[in-house]
Protein backbone atom coordinates (compact mmCIF):
# COMPACT_ATOMS: atom_id res chain seq x y z
CA UNK A 1 0.00 0.00 0.00
CA UNK A 2 2.78 2.44 0.93
CA UNK A 3 5.18 1.50 -1.79
CA UNK A 4 1.82 2.48 -4.61
CA UNK A 5 1.27 5.46 -2.55
CA UNK A 6 4.56 6.86 -3.25
CA UNK A 7 5.12 5.65 -6.73
CA UNK A 8 1.60 6.89 -7.58
CA UNK A 9 2.47 10.61 -6.12
CA UNK A 10 5.76 9.89 -8.06
CA UNK A 11 4.21 9.85 -10.91
CA UNK A 12 1.69 12.95 -10.55
CA UNK A 13 4.60 14.72 -9.42
CA UNK A 14 6.43 14.08 -12.51
CA UNK A 15 4.34 13.10 -15.79
CA UNK A 16 2.29 15.02 -17.72
CA UNK A 17 0.01 16.25 -17.85
CA UNK A 18 -0.38 16.10 -14.09
CA UNK A 19 3.00 17.30 -13.46
CA UNK A 20 2.69 18.45 -10.08
CA UNK A 21 6.34 20.13 -9.92
CA UNK A 22 4.52 22.76 -11.78
CA UNK A 23 2.63 24.04 -8.72
CA UNK A 24 5.35 25.24 -6.03
CA UNK A 25 2.77 23.71 -2.82
CA UNK A 26 1.79 20.66 -4.26
CA UNK A 27 5.89 20.00 -5.77
CA UNK A 28 6.70 20.60 -1.65
CA UNK A 29 4.27 18.42 -0.47
CA UNK A 30 4.54 15.39 -2.52
CA UNK A 31 8.16 15.86 -1.71
CA UNK A 32 7.79 16.42 1.95
CA UNK A 33 5.53 13.63 2.23
CA UNK A 34 8.15 10.91 -0.14
CA UNK A 35 11.34 11.75 1.17
CA UNK A 36 10.18 12.85 4.75
CA UNK A 37 6.96 10.83 5.90
CA UNK A 38 7.38 7.57 3.33
CA UNK A 39 10.62 6.79 3.29
CA UNK A 40 11.37 6.66 7.09
CA UNK A 41 8.37 5.40 8.33
CA UNK A 42 7.90 3.68 5.14
CA UNK A 43 11.39 1.50 6.00
CA UNK A 44 10.61 1.01 9.91
CA UNK A 45 7.27 -0.47 8.77
CA UNK A 46 8.68 -2.62 5.66
CA UNK A 47 11.58 -3.97 8.15
CA UNK A 48 8.95 -5.11 10.36
CA UNK A 49 6.63 -6.63 8.70
CA UNK A 50 9.97 -8.55 7.00
CA UNK A 51 11.22 -9.63 10.25
CA UNK A 52 7.63 -11.33 10.68
CA UNK A 53 6.69 -8.28 13.84
CA UNK A 54 3.44 -6.80 14.52
CA UNK A 55 3.71 -3.23 13.76
CA UNK A 56 4.12 -0.90 16.94
CA UNK A 57 4.33 2.84 17.09
CA UNK A 58 7.59 3.75 17.92
CA UNK A 59 8.55 7.14 19.49
CA UNK A 60 11.98 7.75 17.75
CA UNK A 61 10.71 6.64 14.43
CA UNK A 62 7.68 8.99 14.73
CA UNK A 63 10.09 11.69 15.40
CA UNK A 64 12.74 10.92 12.83
CA UNK A 65 9.84 10.76 10.43
CA UNK A 66 8.73 13.92 11.73
CA UNK A 67 11.57 15.83 11.51
CA UNK A 68 12.47 15.05 7.81
CA UNK A 69 8.93 15.55 6.61
CA UNK A 70 10.07 18.99 7.77
CA UNK A 71 13.97 18.76 6.56
CA UNK A 72 11.91 17.31 2.95
CA UNK A 73 9.95 20.78 3.27
CA UNK A 74 13.01 23.12 3.00
CA UNK A 75 14.92 21.01 0.29
CA UNK A 76 11.91 21.06 -1.95
CA UNK A 77 12.00 24.82 -1.52
CA UNK A 78 15.49 25.32 -2.56
CA UNK A 79 15.54 22.25 -4.61
CA UNK A 80 15.05 24.03 -7.49
CA UNK A 81 17.86 27.05 -7.36
CA UNK A 82 20.20 25.33 -9.80
CA UNK A 83 17.33 24.74 -12.61
CA UNK A 84 15.49 28.08 -12.67
CA UNK A 85 16.84 28.55 -16.56
CA UNK A 86 15.41 24.92 -17.13
CA UNK A 87 12.13 25.26 -15.63
CA UNK A 88 11.83 28.86 -16.85
CA UNK A 89 12.22 26.89 -20.71
CA UNK A 90 9.70 24.33 -19.91
CA UNK A 91 7.14 26.96 -18.51
CA UNK A 92 7.28 25.38 -14.95
CA UNK A 93 6.31 27.24 -11.79
CA UNK A 94 8.28 26.83 -9.27
CA UNK A 95 9.42 29.50 -6.18
CA UNK A 96 12.43 29.96 -7.33
CA UNK A 97 11.08 31.03 -11.29
CA UNK A 98 8.80 32.90 -9.69
CA UNK A 99 10.94 34.91 -6.88
CA UNK A 100 14.04 34.81 -8.86
CA UNK A 101 17.26 34.53 -7.58
CA UNK A 102 18.65 37.37 -5.31
CA UNK A 103 22.76 38.20 -5.28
Amino acid sequence: GLYMFGTTIGVLYSVPPFRLKRFPLAAGLTIACVRGFLLNFGVYYAAREALGLTFAWNPSVTFLAGFMTVFAAVIAVTKDLPDIEGDKKFAVETLSTRLGVKP
